[in-house]
């Protein structure tokens, strides 16, 4: 149960970084960042997907008892 309830927090926080950097008030427009802040969004916003995914995943699996 602690499991679960642990994988459900870190699939939210995963999601929170992604909808913060998509929605997030100080984030400059596509068009106006350099290469390289193109480049690290694009990673942060992988690995916020990624987190979500595998905090999802072990919510879902992890917390099955097998009977």
């Amino acid at each position: 149960m602690i499991i679960r309830i642990i994988a459900i927090i870190v699939a939210l926080a995963g999601l929170a970084i992604v909808l913060y950097l998509l929605f997030g008030k100080n984030q400059k427009q596509w068009d106006q960042m350099s290469e390289e802040e193109q480049k690290r969004k694009k990673t942060y916003m992988t690995g916020g997907i990624l987190v979500f995914l595998a905090g999802l995943l072990a919510a879902i699996f992890l917390g099955k008892k097998k009977q």
